[in-house]
């Protein structure tokens, strides 16, 4: 299918958190959530598609020192160089892969220019790329699933990896989507584990769970995710407290990543940190849970090709993966020649290049005969509709059996949406959210979500956003937020 690009429209709008989230080195309390709508034509037919993310701070570019204003500011901005990438590749008749390897290479050299990091760029152009998606899944009347396996994206991965030459995503996506996942639970550096951490006066008192003991006990969480500090003493005490819990309730029946979040420079004292671990008789149930490390080097240091002995080495304990470091397409072959095991997939870093390197993973593993190197899911922080409806989506069309799930657990549901647009999503998607005292949103039933109705239509959501709900790109102000405009500490 080719499509032109006609017209595109951005539009933001506030969300404040019922916990702050603690992760390496910022505090997300409020944040804008951006709505991306395109317009396309195919066949002289115009159709609409929508895609959604979080403008949060400090992950994109951690870069000492800036401000969240300043970095809103360039997420909107390349944003508008990837808008403008698109529209310049699309602005005759193409095939989707065609005019996304053009506009990335557009954006990428423009952001490059302006000293945009290669992830925040790679940020604009996955915006713009799923909400194009979504208007050709829509076009074609296709789910998400059904349009990358029937190739409506003519996507070709010989292009970018000869090894993949001769290949589709057909052949290694799993014939079905996965119709549910358990819910990976992140636990932030500040989170409390017990209730008898939640200080008084920090109870939130809304009927959702607080501790992770309670979520834990009402929801069935098996997997977490554990944000570490780079303080080897306070992580592994932590972690203690962490296994405690777990095992009080779940016994061994539970897995778990550690992310490191980029806080380390080198590859010493993670190791260290691992023989620590390893070798304490409190924590031998919770290390041989660990499924994987993610992300613990800096991208600045993480691809160097000094780091490949040690990252070797950690890696065969557990696979080391890479997050942030996996800011372009050349990426992740670049980090398995070094040793690393896996990736993670996130929409915010683009879906099109998720399914090649899930490709790579497939060739990798010969074929999916072995299970050497893996790929996780990973949460942005994302909240309903758009955002955590089409990376679940993309989770399920890549057969991942676990995601990191953390939107629903930092923030109220959907409660920053107009009550119009949370009924409608509570009628459309009634498996993944439901009432929960005064708040409509996901549901974490016997640790999992329910994804069935994600299969709809389009990328991964049958309700789409009203525009008048959202503030226009060009008239949104910082000041909005309430926030101090300090700098972000390195």
């Amino acid at each position: 299918m080719r499509f032109a690009l006609k017209d595109s429209w951005l539009g933001l709008r506030n969300s404040t958190t019922r916990l702050p989230f603690r992760y390496g080195k910022a505090t997300l309390s409020r944040c804008p959530q951006a709505v991306l709508e395109v317009s396309i034509e195919v066949n002289g037919r115009l159709h609409r598609g929508w895609s959604g993310d979080c403008l949060p701070p400090a992950w994109f570019d951690k870069t000492p020192g800036r401000s969240y204003r300043r970095q809103v500011s360039d997420m909107i901005g390349v944003i508008g160089l990837a808008r403008s990438a698109f529209a310049q590749a699309a602005s005759r008749p193409i095939t989707f892969f065609q005019s996304w390897r053009e506009a990335d290479a557009l954006c990428r050299a423009e952001a490059r220019e302006r000293g945009f990091p290669a992830l925040l760029a790679g940020f604009g152009v996955s915006l713009v790329e799923r909400a194009i998606m979504d208007a050709l899944a829509r076009a074609a009347n296709l789910s998400f699933a059904n349009a990358i396996r029937s190739d409506l994206f003519a996507i070709e991965p010989g292009r970018l990896f000869s090894s993949l030459e001769g290949f589709r995503p057909a052949d290694w996506l799993p014939k079905s989507p996965r119709h549910e996942v358990f819910v990976r639970h992140t636990i932030g550096i500040g989170d409390p584990l017990s209730v008898r951490d939640i200080m008084p006066g920090e109870e939130v008192n809304d009927g959702l769970p607080q501790a992770l003991e309670t979520y834990v006990e009402r929801s069935g969480i098996r997997f977490v995710k554990v944000k570490l500090s780079a303080d080897c003493g306070g992580d592994l005490d932590r972690l203690r407290a962490i296994a405690e819990v777990l095992e009080r309730h779940r016994g061994s029946d539970y897995r778990l990543t550690l992310d490191g979040n980029e806080l380390f420079q080198e590859v010493g004292p993670l190791q260290t940190f691992v023989e620590a671990l390893r070798s304490d008789p409190r924590l031998r149930t919770l290390s041989e849970n660990v499924l994987a490390l993610e992300q613990p080097l800096d991208r600045a240091v993480a691809l160097e090709a000094d780091q490949e002995g040690g990252i070797q080495a950690l890696s065969s304990w557990r696979p080391v993966i890479i997050d942030e470091s996996d800011a372009t397409t050349e990426a992740f072959r670049q980090a398995l020649a070094l040793g690393y095991r896996g990736v993670t997939s996130k929409n915010c870093k683009g879906p099109t290049k998720a399914i090649l390197n899930a490709g790579l993973i497939w060739l990798r593993n010969d074929l999916g005969r072995r299970s050497e190197v893996m790929m996780t899911g990973e949460d942005l922080c994302s909240v309903g509709v758009i955002p955590v409806q089409a990376d679940l989506c993309l989770a399920a069309s890549l057969g991942l059996s676990h995601v990191e799930r953390n939107g629903h657990h930092y923030h109220p549901g959907l409660s920053y949406l107009p009550e119009a647009d949370r009924l409608a999503a509570l009628n459309a998607h009634p498996d993944l959210y439901a009432r929960q005292g005064a708040i409509i949103g996901p549901i974490v039933r016997e640790g999992r979500f329910l994804i069935d109705s994600l299969q709809c239509v389009g990328f991964g959501f049958a309700v789409v956003p009203d525009r008048s709900a959202f503030e226009p790109v060009d008239s949104w102000r910082f000041e909005s937020l309430g926030l101090a405009d300090e700098p972000i500490s390195g």
